[in-house]
């Protein structure tokens, strides 16, 4: 079994409930292409004239022209750029249509800023996950090797933070590529995303990281909530769990 007694408080429960909104905002962020938003459609721009098609001139159930670029209703989606995948307009009969998919396939597809980024969020996403499951071993194990366990979790989602953020701040550093050129402008470089926005994936890089560094003063409280007074009577009154939450 795990160990002697289980002890379970509320700071305990509020640094598990931190790291796994955490680790979600991490994963959305891995798996979203809203990294890079790109601008909403001109009527007029290259691109909208590449997307016209044969439906371009029929009517619609309301009476007016068929758009090649919007269709029978306005195209509200944009396309979009993410650690590595991305999302763009693909003709289709009456509007065109949104596809997402994985754009790169070989390291040599990415500028390097963006392999950089990408290693550093994955591996922020990995540590994370692992400690939400050192988390819940915190309940029974506390100290390891003269170690508080509590402490060294508390550390390693420091780091974690620390790779996230990291990964956030190396990712416009590759603004400069041609992909990222042809989608907001040729003016695009450097921490400067020209007429694109920067999507919500981002900033839930950014939420989960300074989450992950709240983690470790959640961590110190948590210990300390194992060795008050009230813990220590539950133990003598010979309890193997104690909750208090």
């Amino acid at each position: 079994m795990c160990g002697v007694v289980v002890i379970a408080t509320r700071w305990w429960l509020a640094w598990l409930l931190v790291s796994v909104a955490c680790l979600m905002a991490l994963l959305g962020a891995n798996l979203s292409p809203s990294w890079l938003l790109a601008p909403p459609y001109d009527e007029h721009s290259a691109e909208a004239d590449l997307l016209k098609g044969s439906a371009s001139g029929q009517l619609c159930a309301d009476g007016t022209r068929v758009s090649g670029v919007t269709g029978c209703k306005p195209v509200s989606d944009r396309p979009s750029i993410g650690l590595w995948i991305r999302c763009v307009f693909m003709k289709a009969y009456l509007k065109p249509a949104l596809h997402c998919g994985v754009y790169a396939t070989r390291v040599s597809d990415l500028p390097p800023a963006q392999v950089a980024s990408l290693i550093a969020v994955v591996a922020a996403t990995a540590i994370t996950t692992l400690t939400c499951f050192a988390i819940f071993s915190a309940t029974c194990v506390r100290v390891i090797r003269g170690r508080s366990w509590f402490t060294t979790i508390g550390t390693i989602q420091a780091v974690a933070g620390v790779l996230s953020l990291l990964g956030a701040a190396i990712f416009p550093l590759g603004w400069d590529s041609f992909r990222v050129r042809s989608m907001c402008g040729n003016d695009a470089g450097f921490y400067y995303p020209s007429s694109c926005t920067v999507g919500w994936a981002m900033y839930a890089v950014l939420g989960g990281s300074l989450g992950l560094l709240l983690c470790t003063c959640l961590a110190t409280f948590a210990a300390k909530s194992t060795a008050t007074d009230r813990v220590s009577n539950e133990i003598a009154k010979g309890n193997q769990v104690v909750c208090l939450i």
